[in-house]
């Protein structure tokens, strides 16, 4: 039986480097950052979960987005816990076992990668996380196992810590992932591509 996948898009960063304004609605050719996110797993995903910031950032993502029968938002429920807070929130409503997690400012999430990623997991991992040369990890470009990811982000809570490097420590069973593998699908790496500033969104615009 094929694998049900949930793809979790986090949407509830602000962007200081783009004078605080929302990043997943910054344009980038033509579409707003999130749209290409989603265009790009949506052949992929099973269910799609956006994680927004509150009520009112959802509204504005619900009124900026194509293919919303896909979509379901879910709204941090932590404050003041960054990433986390979104994959609280969004694996919480996950309906599958294994949900890949990326960031809404990443526009070229390549779907073989993706798929790479998800089928290592279904091996029996906890996590499978793309590791770089120098040790560097992606951890919000990674696939997690639903329970144990949400039982390790709820110890963290308790002890206020929001770092998901010590999250991933309490996970038993982690794939990380040689980037190189990756590398044989997309060369260049630009899936992990993130458009963070005004200059980048220059550099990638075509």
């Amino acid at each position: 039986m094929e694998m049900k996948k949930t793809v979790l898009v986090l949407a509830g960063g602000k962007s200081h480097r783009f004078q605080s304004f929302d990043k997943c609605f910054v344009t980038f050719n033509n579409e707003p950052l999130i749209q290409h996110a989603i265009d790009k797993i949506s052949t992929v995903a099973d269910e799609i979960i956006v994680a927004a910031r509150d009520r009112k950032q959802g509204e504005q993502i619900r009124n900026k987005i194509k293919i919303q029968n896909k979509v379901v938002l879910v709204f941090d429920s932590l404050k003041g816990f960054g990433p986390l807070a979104g994959l609280l929130s969004g694996l919480e409503r996950a309906s599958f076992s294994y949900s890949l997690v990326i960031g809404c400012d990443m526009p070229f999430v390549n779907k073989r990668v993706v798929e790479l990623l998800f089928a290592t997991a279904s091996t029996g991992y906890d996590a499978v996380v793309p590791r770089w040369e120098n040790g560097m990890l992606e951890p919000l470009h990674a696939v997690y196992r639903k329970e144990p990811m949400l039982a390790a982000i709820k110890e963290a809570a308790k002890k206020g810590d929001e770092k998901i490097f010590n999250v991933l420590s309490q996970l038993k069973n982690v794939n990380f992932l040689p980037v190189n593998m990756i590398r044989e699908i997309d060369p260049e790496l630009k899936t992990f591509t993130n458009i963070n500033t005004p200059e980048e969104l220059e550099k990638f615009q075509n």
